[in-house]
């Protein structure tokens, strides 16, 4: 077992994204960790052509867990609304939390080019894992949570995500982006 261990992280450290340590870091020193403890999933996406001549090269990843939204106070009703699908109060008080599935990493390798996989094809990916959730238990919403750089944004707008609000309470400006299943 110990060298099995060894390879996977050797495997894991050969993923790069330079543009964002937290990408690799999460990969390489918790992603297992949050799997053992079941506080997130981890989905590798491979290269299959190398898979049959029994190499592994990581395409790309995402990481899956749920959060609970927290809405900004100033939200109206009918903004609340169309986030629960019911109603936007419960017993007379405006819905604080929205229950989110969150897309807490996703990244192509940095060795990996747009035509080994596009970001649409692994925010597709993550989608198709989180429809067969919701079609296990339900759900409304899929949560990312970006820095506050325009390039991210404006990938996950036309990937059906929008702003809602920044990330409260972090050192590291982050903006929180939501789409309805």
């Amino acid at each position: 077992m110990q060298g099995t261990e060894e390879k996977v992280h050797e495997i894991l450290a050969a993923f790069r994204c330079k543009k964002d340590s937290d990408i690799e870091s999460f990969l390489r020193n918790r992603a297992i960790e949050f799997e053992r403890i079941a506080k997130s999933r981890t989905y590798l996406v491979c290269d299959l052509e190398e898979i049959k001549n029994k190499r592994f090269f990581i395409l790309g990843y995402f990481a899956l867990s749920l959060k609970v939204l927290v809405l900004p106070d100033d939200m109206s009703v009918r903004g609340r609304k169309e986030l629960d699908g019911f109603s936007g109060k419960i017993y007379g008080q405006k819905i604080r939390e929205i229950p989110c599935y969150l897309i807490g990493q996703l990244s192509r390798n940095d060795d990996a080019t747009k035509e080994d996989l596009s970001g649409k094809g692994l925010i597709d990916l993550a989608l198709s894992v989180i429809q067969m959730s919701v079609a296990a238990v339900g759900g409304r919403c899929v949560l990312v949570e970006c820095h506050n750089e325009e390039t991210l944004e404006s990938f996950y707008k036309r990937n059906g995500f929008r702003r809602i609000m920044d990330e409260p309470d972090d050192t590291i400006p982050m903006v929180q982006m939501l789409r309805m299943i």
